[in-house]
């Protein structure tokens, strides 16, 4: 069936309110249609446009100009209406459809399709307001005075659905199908936010060719990034399931469709911030954005005002520093003095447009009622994702409204993981301590993974009877791993930088000369061997995943976290143990190679 990306909104006119319910009609039977309304198509706005493997583009310009008001109208140049007993100038539809169609053509041009590759585009006007019975003189002399490869449309078929369908069939819409790959590649470049967001396609200004593998949105996720509206959202999802996606998308389309907003867009670890601003590369945009963990926003506020809250909070950090009570200077310290800050300023403090928040299972109440300070009211778009599951920082449960957020209504459930293979999540699942496996499906905040819908993977268990013996195994098998270029993580339960590295495993990799990065300051670009701790991983993701000591995680607290650290693998999980334990032999029956 037909897929609206977009709709008309409240402030669209009456002629694009009627063409959307024609479109909606005529196309209700086709597959493969996409339709975006005011897409953004270098920096032009069409009305409508249209993408189909079956008839290549539509693009569409509607006008709602009553023919009595028209007093000239010309092949180019704009044309003179009657607006309040006045004489004003309008835009010359034949102009603007010119524009989409050179921006449309120099596109494709860029695509470099093979020459037996024609994309065709059509370019549709429609007048809604006049008729092309009653309004006959009006009417003839704009069809005399258009361009040959227009097509018009008029008053009597924005009325009635036959009319509709009737004109619509005479566009010659059965053209030479596009595959599926050339099709792919049509949309990535004449609507560049609708790509999944991905280290390699972040940069909204690359060209893709048919030489490129290219990833798109699917379809739910391109609708959902648009047309989740004003007001409070939340999502919950499953590892995997396309929450940091959602989050990168929507911050796209909201910087796109307007450029004059400012944009917060928060997470609570730096490594999920530095990913986001990669992905997002802010300053491709006109919109005001930012990117920062959350107690990084909360300092930079207080300290750029200059002013007595500044100082205490620099009092307070030092303070913190020198008795090690850093976490308690974040959780309650901080917060604490931005309320008064916020209070303090009153209506003068800076506000966002749009505050977008991934991984907010990790937000304490607190945070959630300072950022409810800082959001505009009149465009309150407000949007979070959150995985009760991988919430491994301990915190109070509180309810939404609590906070000032309106929820009821306002919730998405996304169950299906398109990340993890099937092999992976099912020995995930397993790690979970029995009583988070309770909560599964209780609430919105604790959901059970319905499907995993990615690749085939695979689970490799080491088991060793020292530990210096399973470092030996693991960093040989790192060793045969990377004669394929690709990107290892292993992932430590502890943070390895604050020991020096000083470990036997650091030791290996630099007798088999075997180089790699810390994840805090890898690019994300060049595959590589990266280490990193479990507790820093959320929102990432990894080809091959490797988690040491996995005998040591005995805790409900320590199988929630091993549970966050094997659902960052796209492909491959290496876990290695000295010893045999209950949870190991448990893990060994998903084991696959």
């Amino acid at each position: 069936m037909v897929i609206f990306l977009s709709k008309p909104t409240h402030i669209s006119t009456r002629g694009e309110k009627s063409f959307y319910y024609r479109l909606k009609d005529f196309f209700e039977e086709w597959d493969g249609v996409f339709v975006y309304f005011e897409p953004n198509i270098q920096g032009l706005r069409p009305d409508c446009l249209i993408l189909s493997p079956i008839f290549g583009v539509i693009v569409v310009e509607i006008k709602d100009y009553i023919a009595h008001k028209l007093r000239e109208v010309s092949k180019s140049g704009n044309w003179s209406y009657l607006n309040d007993s006045k004489v004003t100038t309008v835009k010359n539809p034949f102009d603007q459809m010119y524009q989409y169609w050179r921006a449309i053509k120099n596109i494709t041009n860029y695509c470099h399709f093979p020459d037996n590759v024609h994309i065709p585009i059509i370019r549709l006007i429609g007048f809604s307001q006049i008729s092309d019975n009653e309004d006959g003189a009006i009417s003839k002399n704009i069809q005399f005075i258009a361009p040959k490869k227009l097509f018009l449309c008029f008053k009597e078929h924005f009325n009635r659905n036959k009319n509709f369908k009737n004109f619509f069939s005479g566009l010659n819409l059965q053209g030479e199908k596009l595959s599926d790959k050339h099709f792919k590649i049509l949309r990535a470049n004449l609507i560049p936010t609708c790509r999944l967001p991905t280290v390699k396609q972040s940069n909204l200004r690359d060209y893709y060719t048919p030489e490129d593998r290219i990833k798109l949105l699917d379809s739910k996720q391109e609708a959902l990034a648009s047309k989740l509206g004003k007001g409070h959202r939340l999502v919950f999802g499953v590892a995997g399931s396309g929450k940091t996606v959602l989050v990168i998308a929507r911050t796209r389309y909201l910087a796109l469709r307007n450029p004059d907003w400012k944009i917060l867009v928060l997470c609570y670890n730096r490594l999920l911030k530095n990913l986001l601003f990669h992905m997002l590369n802010p300053q491709d945009f006109e919109a005001d954005i930012t990117i920062s963990t959350f107690h990084s926003w909360l300092r930079n506020y207080i300290l750029s005002a200059g002013n007595e809250f500044s100082r205490l909070y620099m009092e307070a950090e030092e303070l913190a520093k020198s008795e090690n009570k850093i976490s308690e200077l974040f959780r309650s310290v901080a917060p604490k003095l931005m309320m008064e800050f916020l209070n303090d300023l009153g209506n003068s403090k800076i506000k966002y447009d749009a505050i977008l928040i991934d991984e907010g299972q990790d937000f304490e109440s607190d945070w959630f009622k300072i950022i409810m300070e800082v959001i505009n009211l009149k465009t309150n778009s407000l949007l979070i994702t959150c995985d009760g599951i991988q919430g491994i920082y301990a915190r109070k449960q509180f309810s939404w409204s609590s906070v000032g957020i309106e929820a009821r209504g306002r919730t998405r459930r996304f169950e299906k993981s398109y990340r993890t293979p099937i092999e992976i999540g099912f020995l995930a699942q397993e790690a979970l301590p029995e009583n988070l496996r309770k909560l599964l499906d209780k609430s919105d905040e604790f959901i059970s993974t319905k499907k995993f819908i990615g690749k085939h993977g695979t689970v490799e268990i080491i088991i060793s009877d020292t530990r210096r013996e399973e470092y030996l195994k693991l960093a040989r098998k790192v060793s045969s791993l990377l004669k394929t270029p690709q990107q290892i993580l292993v992932l430590f339960k502890y943070n390895m930088s604050k020991k020096n590295y000083n470990h036997y495993f650091f030791k290996l990799l630099e007798k088999m000369n075997i180089k790699w990065k810390d994840l805090e300051t890898h690019n994300f670009e060049s595959p590589k061997l990266l280490i990193g701790t479990l507790h820093g991983t959320k929102g990432l993701e990894c080809d091959t995943i490797i988690i040491p000591e996995v005998d040591l995680y005995d805790s409900d607290d320590d199988r929630q976290l091993l549970y966050v650290g094997i659902t960052r693998s796209r492909k491959n999980l290496i876990i290695s143990a000295s010893k045999s334990t209950e949870l190991v032999q448990s893990l060994k029956n998903f084991q696959t190679l």
